[in-house]
């Protein structure tokens, strides 16, 4: 399994930070999470990468409107292999799968675990641990059975990687899963779910410096053995 630094835009102001460091770290592997960022902003974003040489990005976390065209252009200027998005009933599902894409698109539990239909009809999953966990702390059965069910029966093509910091309620709904780590015990959970670690990729989704990404990668590897 690799763990690959996220470059998130949560917070869009450092996104700029994130590109310096990873020119003067000469990284050529992340994972990408566009997920707020308009059409426009986000070629914008495509025309900085493209100046990176070599730059591979093999798991990007699509917004719900993306289409057919970013798909095609991802894979083709970026080797982009798996690609995960938000489960129907979520607040911000996505439309209709495009047919030739299917199989390599992953479904992310998000406050809500996935179906098993919807599961079933495309690659697979793409675990959230952090949303997983959360949901076990605050008591949620309903979602821990679900994910429970889903991991035995269906294919993780990808995952995504963030910090739980229990009693400590994050900014977007005062719970304890956060995209943003302080210590890099805030990832101990993980062992927890090491029998389910994906066999490819794993991408962080924190707002943490390239710098601390790299960290806390490390700090996981060593968690689960890798």
């Amino acid at each position: 399994m690799e763990i690959l630094p996220g470059l998130t835009s949560t917070k869009s102001n450092g996104i700029p930070l994130f590109l310096d460091a990873m020119r003067s770290l000469s990284i050529k592997r992340i994972a990408l999470f566009p997920t707020c960022l308009t059409p426009a902003q986000r070629r914008d974003l495509y025309t900085k990468l493209e100046s990176f040489d070599g730059l591979t990005i093999p798991h990007v976390h699509l917004r719900s409107d993306a289409d057919e065209h970013e798909l095609e252009y991802l894979s083709g200027r970026f080797g982009t292999e798996a690609f995960n998005i938000h489960p129907r009933a979520s607040e911000h599902p996505f439309p209709p799968l495009p047919a030739r894409f299917a199989r390599r698109i992953f479904i992310e539990n998000t406050n809500i675990a996935p179906e098993h239909d919807e599961v079933r009809a495309c690659g697979g999953l793409c675990p959230d641990f952090s949303h997983w966990e959360n949901a076990r702390l605050m008591g949620r059965i309903g979602h821990t059975r679900q994910m429970d069910s889903l991991v035995q029966l269906f294919n993780s093509g990808c995952c995504h990687l963030s910090a739980v910091r229990p009693g400590k309620p994050n900014d977007y709904n005062g719970e304890w899963d956060h995209h943003e780590y302080a210590m890099l015990q805030d990832f101990s959970y993980l062992a927890r779910y090491k029998a389910y670690m994906p066999l490819r990729w794993a991408s962080l989704e924190l707002q943490n410096s390239l710098e601390e990404q790299l960290a806390a990668a490390d700090y996981i590897n060593r968690l689960l053995g890798a």
